[in-house]
């Protein structure tokens, strides 16, 4: 389930959009730290791609407390697990 979440963040002066994608399989004890650390990076022209290969644990709660901030771009929750979250 590709869940798009259209921010704009490609306006920010003339500094190169960074995009950082962060995968996940059952991760949500280290998700927050891991999403946490990109947000407050002090480069701010960055969109974040969050990818989940069907997790079992708590991790779409976790991601769900990011899906309103303006650096998340996309959150990508595969429907069946894969192996991969690229898939």
């Amino acid at each position: 389930m590709k869940q798009d979440i259209k921010h704009n963040t490609s306006n920010m002066g003339r500094q190169p959009l960074v995009s950082v994608i962060i995968p996940n399989y059952n991760h949500a004890r280290y998700l927050d730290q891991r999403i946490q650390t990109v947000l407050n990076q002090t480069y701010q022209n960055f969109e974040v791609i969050i990818l989940d290969d069907k997790s079992t644990d708590n991790s779409l709660e976790v991601i769900a407390k990011y899906k309103v901030n303006p650096h998340i771009s996309q959150i990508v929750i595969n429907e069946q697990n894969s192996g991969s979250p690229f898939k």
